[in-house]
């Protein structure tokens, strides 16, 4: 589906699967518009040097002061965003903006697998008790 009917797509009575179908369906076009870009592997010369996870955490702390009623969040970019980068803006509502900053992200994340670096996912190790009540670790057992 295009990103642009994809954004128009009324959002309001999706139920969970067709929601999280609708967030990744935004990611994967996203993707490929910045595939388009860019290419595949990402060729340009600045991404080399994490400037695609600072864009997207810039992207998310612009969506982060948003939500925290800064009506400004959007008009200048972040700090962490990259110097060198011109063009931050905001894409639309926090649905477009944090789906464009996590796709940076998964950018960044495709370069590093792209590099070597290990995908293992670490287990929650025995200090880490899980505490359902909260959702969080636990590091403090009764």
């Amino acid at each position: 589906m295009n990103a642009n009917k994809q954004c128009k797509q009324e959002l309001t009575d999706l139920d969970a699967i067709a929601a999280e179908k609708a967030a990744l369906d935004f990611i994967v076009n996203e993707l490929a518009r910045q595939n388009e870009m860019w290419g595949p592997a990402n060729e340009r010369v600045d991404v080399s040097n994490g400037e695609l996870f600072q864009a997207g955490v810039g992207q998310l702390d612009a969506v982060f002061d948003r939500r925290n009623h800064d009506a400004t969040a959007f008009d200048e970019p972040p700090q962490i965003y990259p110097e060198n980068w011109s063009g931050f803006r905001s894409y639309g509502g926090d649905f477009p903006n944090i789906g464009v900053g996590v796709t940076f992200l998964i950018q960044e994340m495709k370069r590093l697998a792209m590099n070597g670096e290990d995908l293992t996912r670490l287990s929650r190790r025995p200090d880490q008790a899980y505490n359902p009540e909260t959702g969080l670790p636990n590091p403090v057992s009764a």
